[in-house]
C-alpha cells in the first residue's frame, strides 16, 4: 500500500498549475495564452520541424489556454488519475500519462504538420478514459459510466471549434493500447509491460521524426 496515495497525480496537477502561472494566467489575468513561456513549450509544428524540439510533444500537456480549460482538465485528472494511480502504482501510472500525452500530440503533429499548435492535458486525460475502460473491463467492473463520459467528451471534441480533435483521438487510441498492456500482461511480468510501453513510445517518436522529414523535404511555403 502506498504511503501517500495519489502523490504522482498531485505532482502532475501541481506542474500544470505552475505552468499556468508562468503562462500569465490566460483567461484569468486578462492576458492571452501566447506569452513567451507558452511559445517555448506548446505543441508548435514549425518548432518541431525546424528545430527538432520534440520535447514539445510532452510539455504541451502541462499548458492550458484558459481558466475553464485548466479547471476541466485538472478535475478529470484528479478523478481518474487518483484511481488509476492506485490500481497501477506510481511508475506505471506516470508512464501512462507520458505516453498518452505524447501519443495525442504526435497524432496532432502527423495530421496538422506546419499548422500544429495546441496545449492542454486533455491528450493524457483521453488516454486515461480509455485505459480506465480497458482495465475496468478486465476487472469485470461496470464500465457504463466511463462510456457515457467518453461519449460526451467526444461530442464536445467534434462540436466546439479550436479543440485539437486529433490530439484527443490520439490520446484515446494510445490509452487503449497501453491500458490493454497493463490489463492483460500479468503484473509479475513487469519487464514485458515496460518493453511494450517503451515500444509504443519509440514508435510514436519515430513517426514524429518521419513526419518532420516529410515536412522539411518540401518547400517551406507548402502547408
Amino acid at each position: 500500500m502506498m504511503r501517500r496515495p495519489g502523490l504522482v497525480t498531485q505532482v502532475l496537477i501541481g506542474l500544470c498549475v505552475v505552468a499556468y502561472v508562468l503562462q500569465g494566467l490566460p483567461g484569468l489575468a486578462g492576458s492571452g495564452p501566447d506569452n513567451a513561456f507558452t511559445q517555448d513549450y506548446s505543441l508548435y509544428g514549425p518548432g518541431i520541424a525546424f528545430d527538432d524540439e520534440y520535447y514539445r510533444l510532452l510539455t504541451a500537456a502541462f499548458l492550458h489556454a484558459g481558466i475553464l480549460h485548466i479547471l476541466f482538465n485538472m478535475y478529470a485528472l484528479y478523478l481518474l488519475g487518483s484511481q488509476l494511480e492506485q490500481i497501477l502504482g506510481r511508475v506505471r501510472y506516470l508512464a501512462l500519462f507520458v505516453v498518452c500525452a505524447i501519443g495525442g500530440n504526435t497524432l496532432s503533429y502527423l495530421v496538422n504538420g506546419w499548422s500544429t499548435f495546441s496545449v492542454g492535458a486533455s491528450t493524457a486525460v483521453f488516454g486515461f478514459f480509455a485505459a480506465y475502460y480497458v482495465i475496468a473491463r478486465r476487472l469485470r467492473a461496470d464500465t457504463s459510466a466511463i462510456l457515457v463520459i467518453v461519449g460526451i467528451n467526444l461530442i464536445i471534441t467534434f462540436t466546439i471549434a479550436r479543440i485539437d480533435k486529433w490530439g484527443h483521438i490520439g490520446g484515446l487510441v494510445v490509452g487503449l493500447v497501453v491500458g490493454a498492456v497493463y490489463a492483460y500482461v500479468p503484473s509479475r511480468r513487469g519487464w514485458v509491460q515496460a518493453a511494450a510501453v517503451g515500444g509504443v513510445l519509440a514508435a510514436l517518436l519515430f513517426a514524429a521524426v518521419v513526419r518532420t522529414s516529410t515536412l522539411t523535404s518540401l518547400p517551406v511555403f507548402v502547408q
